[in-house]
């Protein structure tokens, strides 16, 4: 085999830890679309930021409904004093008075309220869009970290087993006379180092899945792993990002937060404009008396607004300028983000490229001449033991690389929002 070949097939083996899986056992693997699926299905995240967009609905039509009207039950003018204190039907003034008062918001805060309402909805429609990318990009990172685990793990299985064999040749050889006792030791206990490295890394493979049943559930993460994604190429370009970084879900919610902030200064400022009530009222008098009917208006009068509404309009404008400048801060923290993820994608493109085409055929030239070295009496056993630990080494430091190459990948196709949220 070529040592283009053997990178080749060392990518292979790094991209498909289950090759020789049986054809049941695929048809039941996990690909990243469908992990992707069930952790949206069973995000209490997303759940509840869904009851938030239901509820901040709901608000929409009640805030442009009038104030409840109020009950005005009660007596009137009853004498206190004389000899018809406490009676009801000695007075002519004395009266037993039930009426509606409704109050009437002036248009400009109902509208107002009504503006504030409908930018709240669409700021909890923005935050469940990126709640649902945060997962999306949650169960990607997880579904490559629990993959490419699973590559470094079949590289360390593949030394042991490599290593098991050196050292059971050198047990016949050492019978034979044909090697050092000492030999033999050093392959027993390169065999035993090996399988505590792999011990330790069963574990970081274990904390991988449990990671991913976190998203997706127990019974989905025990399954295999399905075939990757083509994380070669982007989705998009640096450029393409940076044009559209109002459609990354920070800076999409802080500008929902901000529109919020800014109808709170409109509904401050409605509260100059004078409110309203009407009451109406019957009035019922003894026998002897006529009963009554009362019409009433009651007028706000901000008599004051110096002092009040305007102080109250700053407020809401200081912090509607504050939420301006965090909607601000969060596209140029968007904007750092996708200049750092494609850099890091870059960058692991580039090392994926120097592994196979240069690191690993070298690492297996190593082993190849160590083992010729070896069987022709130059070499050692050691040379031959190290040889294939750094070619192991190399293996799982290029599946590192396509480690990070992924969850590059994966921050850049969940970075923006697909579905518009306002």
């Amino acid at each position: 085999m070529s040592s283009v070949e053997f990178a080749r097939a060392c990518a292979a083996a790094a991209l498909t830890v289950l090759a020789l899986a049986a054809p049941a056992a695929l048809a039941q693997s996990l690909s990243l679309e469908e992990a992707v699926r069930l952790a949206e299905a069973r995000s209490a995240r997303i759940a509840g930021q869904t009851a938030a967009v239901d509820a901040a609905g709901e608000l929409i039509t009640r805030a442009g409904e009038l104030p409840d009207p109020k009950l005005v039950v009660g007596i009137e003018n009853l004498p206190v004093s004389s000899d018809e204190a406490f009676r009801l039907n000695t007075d002519s003034m004395t009266m037993k008075r039930i009426g509606i008062e409704q109050a009437f918001p002036n248009a400009g805060k109902r509208k107002a309220l009504g503006a504030r309402a409908e930018a709240e909805a669409r700021a909890e429609r923005a935050n469940l869009a990126a709640s649902r990318l945060r997962v999306r990009r949650e169960v990607a990172v997880a579904w490559f970290d629990l993959r490419y685990a699973e590559a470094e793990h079949a590289a360390l299985v593949r030394l042991e087993r490599e290593t098991e064999l050196e050292a059971e040749t050198a047990a016949a050889a050492v019978a034979g006379g044909r090697l050092a006792a000492a030999d033999a030791i050093a392959a027993r206990a390169a065999v035993e180092q090996v399988r505590d490295r792999l011990a330790m890394h069963e574990r970081t493979l274990a904390r991988a899945r449990i990671a991913l049943a976190q998203l997706v559930g127990g019974d989905a993460a025990s399954r295999p792993l399905g075939a990757a994604p083509d994380t070669d190429a982007l989705p998009a370009s640096r450029n393409e990002l940076l044009v559209r970084l109002t459609e990354h879900p920070a800076v999409r919610s802080a500008e929902r937060q901000a529109a919020v902030a800014q109808a709170d200064v409109a509904v401050a400022g409605s509260t100059k404009t004078p409110d309203w009530s009407l009451i109406v009222a019957y009035g019922q008098r003894s026998p002897n008396f006529s009963n009554m009917v009362n019409v009433l208006v009651a007028i706000d009068l901000p008599i004051a607004a110096g002092r009040r509404q305007d102080r109250d309009v700053a407020a809401k404008q200081a912090l509607a300028e504050r939420a301006r400048n965090a909607a601000e801060e969060a596209r140029r923290s968007a904007e750092a983000e996708a200049r750092t993820l494609v850099a890091d994608w870059e960058a692991a493109i580039a090392r994926a490229n120097r592994y196979q085409h240069s690191i690993l055929p070298l690492a297996r030239e190593r082993v190849e001449l160590a083992l010729a070295a070896y069987r022709g009496g130059r070499g050692t056993l050691a040379g031959v033991l190290e040889a294939r630990r750094a070619e192991a080494e190399a293996q799982m430091a290029f599946a590192q690389v396509l480690a990070e190459r992924a969850r590059a990948w994966a921050g850049v196709t969940y970075l923006l929002l697909a579905e518009e949220s306002s």
